[in-house]
């Protein structure tokens, strides 16, 4: 027995020893965020650094497993080969839910072994102990990238962010240049992105793609030049709509500096890289210099907007240090807001005044002089509540889209007539009809035998009545918003999609397409506290590689339905609208590039409308339709969201869509995917453009479930924003 109980001990030693060992074997360093801020439920960039004592090169798998929201758990798998004595960095994307708990790593090899496997506790109730900060919805997060200077890192202690829902933080989150995200979504979570003189040398291509994409997608992006332009075949430069001259000394006059917030008392010179507009570009604000170009200019790109400074504003005299502060609000607001609104970004003091979706946008402001936003507890305590997160006017209309995906018969509530009688049966099966066949073959002993046997009979037999009422042919519902720009070849595709089945397992989804992000989604409470979140238990598993997310398996359980939600850029829309307006005459042309047949069309402009079609597949069309009077701004839609602590509700105002384009469709237009999209709409809606709706009929989903047969019901609409011809374009110069 002395032996036995030493050769299992040795043999756990031994055991021990091989796991510490292999533990050993790797050193993983991971980095959450941008500098540790991060928006729950939305993208987030995971850095990863690993090295080892490996004397042979190592092929195997990264995973980052983490709760994404109250039902889904993500786990990204990135294939990497380990090379000893050189370390290796991956970058990869997630989505982390608010109060999440744990995170977990692993490496695996080849074979599918652990190799490595770690938990990080992501969540403490003790804020100054997490690795991570939630940014609130009313909060502004400012990416900043390369040497920033010039008070730019001051924002947090000296200004706020004023929008739709209150005042909240400035948030910002600076990056190496080696850690800059890899993939468009690494930026998702950010309001701006600020490029500050970086050494474009040292960012690779798929860095600079990544930041076009997502500027294309409706990202916010201010540049700074200094000492190190970008070069002209530099990967960003095509999304950016100036062209860059070579630098001059150039005077800045009192009034730009009045204009910047600066201390206009004496003009200042600096050495500075004129811009020049680009043909396509629509400027929206410019500040010209004095030999011709201009020293800034912001102008839209695709969905998002880029402005460019000219010049390293730490050239500017010391003593204009003292208002530099001023000096980025100016350009980070410009940045932000919407040229065209006229109401500020503020919440009004009557909760049933509509507060127009343009201003629900995030935007910055200076704190009066003397306040610390940083040190002041009582301006921070209104807001600042660690432990609760109000979800986003966008997350709100994706509740009201996953209510259309769950409209299904099998997921409506069971009638309570079926347990009634189930009830019912049993009771009697087991009380008068068990007795008296019992006594009439005297046999009232095998009471316990035959209650057993029915309590046996029922429990099986309601477990598959249940199926059989939950049963029924699988269903893929699916709702697709396709966007584009008139005249630019960039468009995006997002899909809100879900999956019923009457057998519950894990499917393989099949027609992925390169450069799709997908992800769960499921629906939130207005008001989400860290102690109230759900499991997660739904395990997602997608691999990440060249630019794409794609799901290897998704776990459907009969009792609910499992969402997903794609994203994707797309090379164009599937069709081309131009328009010319004389008057009151209108000429349309539509032009139908895909299988599907264009059921019908609606323009809808900022004083009129028109629904047009159909138009058949790949063909073109004319129309000379009358116009509509119409106000989409006064006959809205309205969305409630609660931004005043508990203290009231107020209503957002978004355009409403004439009745052709279908309800769900029209709530996708501000859910997550789409909403910044739809911002830069609405924007160029009131600046004389018409938003080109095209309804198809029968599209095909983007993808299917493999070998599995299944009901399809898919809502596929495109938007295209179009300028009409004669109709200009606003511009504000300075």
């Amino acid at each position: 027995m002395t032996k036995l109980t030493a050769m299992i001990l040795l043999g756990l030693i031994c055991v021990t020893s091989v796991h510490a060992a292999d533990d050993d074997e790797f050193n993983v360093s991971p980095t959450y965020g941008w500098d540790g801020y991060y928006r729950p439920m939305e993208w987030t960039p995971v850095e990863v650094g690993i090295s080892s004592d490996l004397k042979e090169p190592f092929g195997g798998t990264f995973i980052v497993s983490a709760p994404q929201d109250g039902l889904n758990t993500l786990n990204v798998m990135r294939a990497f080969v380990l090379t000893p004595e050189v370390p290796q960095n991956l970058v990869l994307v997630t989505k982390l839910a608010f109060g999440m708990g744990r995170c977990r790593l692993e490496i695996r090899d080849q074979r599918g072994r652990m190799r490595w496997d770690q938990g990080v506790d992501m969540w403490d109730y003790s804020s100054g102990n997490r690795p991570m900060r939630v940014v609130q919805e009313r909060d502004l997060l400012v990416g900043a990238v390369g040497t920033p200077q010039f008070g730019l890192l001051r924002l947090p202690r000296e200004t706020v962010c004023v929008s739709g829902q209150g005042e909240g933080t400035v948030c910002v989150g600076n990056k190496p240049l080696r850690m800059v995200p890899w993939d468009w979504t690494g930026f998702v979570s950010l309001d701006l992105l600020v490029l500050y003189d970086p050494d474009w040398t040292l960012l690779r291509d798929e860095q600079l793609e990544a930041i076009g994409r997502w500027v294309s997608n409706g990202g916010r992006l201010l540049i700074v030049l200094g000492r190190h332009p970008p070069a002209q075949g530099n990967r960003l430069m095509p999304h950016v709509p100036f062209e860059i001259g070579e630098p001059r000394q150039t005077t800045l006059a009192e009034e730009k500096l009045a204009g910047w917030q600066l201390d206009a008392t004496r003009s200042e010179t600096v050495t500075a890289w004129p811009l020049f507009p680009r043909p396509n570009a629509i400027l929206l604000k410019s500040v010209k210099a004095d030999q011709g170009g201009y020293l800034y200019g912001l102008s839209y790109a695709g969905f998002g907007r880029v402005a460019v400074l000219g010049f390293d504003p730490a050239q500017l005299s010391p003593s204009q240090s003292t208002h530099a502060t001023g000096f980025w609000t100016t350009h980070i607001a410009a940045c932000l807001a919407d040229p065209s609104a006229e109401q500020a970004a503020r919440v009004p003091d009557d909760p049933d005044v509509p507060v127009n979706v343009g201003a629900y946008r995030r935007s910055i402001a200076l704190l009066p002089e003397g306040e610390d936003a940083s040190q002041d507890a009582d301006h921070q305590k209104p807001y600042n509540e660690e432990n609760r997160f109000r979800i986003s006017l966008a997350q709100i209309a994706g509740n009201q889209v996953m209510e259309h995906l769950y409209q299904l018969k099998q997921m409506r509530p069971l009638s309570i007539w079926w347990v009634i009688l189930t009830l019912a049966a049993l009771a009697l099966l087991l009380g008068p009809v068990d007795y008296l066949v019992l006594k009439r073959l005297d046999r009232l002993p095998w009471t316990w035998v035959t209650s057993t046997t029915w309590i046996v009979i029922f429990t099986v037999g309601a477990y598959y009545g249940v199926q059989a009422l939950r049963g029924g042919r699988m269903q893929l519902r699916a709702i697709s918003v396709l966007d584009g720009v008139g005249g630019v070849d960039d468009a995006w595709a997002t899909c809100y999609a879900g999956l019923f089945s009457p057998r519950s397992a894990d499917y393989q989804l099949e027609g992925l397409a390169p450069g799709q992000w997908w992800s769960g989604i499921a629906p939130s409470q207005e008001e989400m506290w860290a102690h109230q979140l759900g499991s997660a238990m739904r395990q997602i598993r997608c691999v990440q590689e060249d630019g794409s997310n794609l799901p290897v398996s998704v776990p459907i359980n009969i009792w609910t339905v499992q969402s997903l939600v794609g994203e994707s850029p797309l090379s164009r829309l599937p069709f081309d609208a131009s328009i010319e307006r004389r008057g009151e005459e209108l000429a349309v042309e539509i032009a139908n590039f895909c299988d599907e047949a264009i059921v019908s069309a609606v323009l809808v402009m900022d004083d009129a409308y028109v629904e047009v079609g159909p138009v058949p597949a790949r063909s073109t069309r004319q129309f000379r339709p009358k116009l509509r009077p119409f106000n989409p701004w006064r006959d809205t839609q309205r969305m409630m969201a609660n931004p005043r602590g508990g203290r009231g509700m107020v209503s957002f105002t978004v355009p409403r869509y004439p009745d052709s384009v279908p309800p769900p469709a029209a709530n996708a237009f501000l859910a997550p995917g789409c909403f910044d999209r739809t911002q830069t709409m609405h924007a160029q809606l009131r600046q004389g453009a018409a938003i080109v709706c095209a309804v198809f009929a029968d599209a095909p989903p983007p993808f299917g479930v493999k070998d599995r047969s299944y009901d399809i019901d898919h809502i596929k609409v495109a938007r295209q924003i179009v300028f009409p011809r004669g109709v200009n374009k606003e511009e504000d110069h300075d």
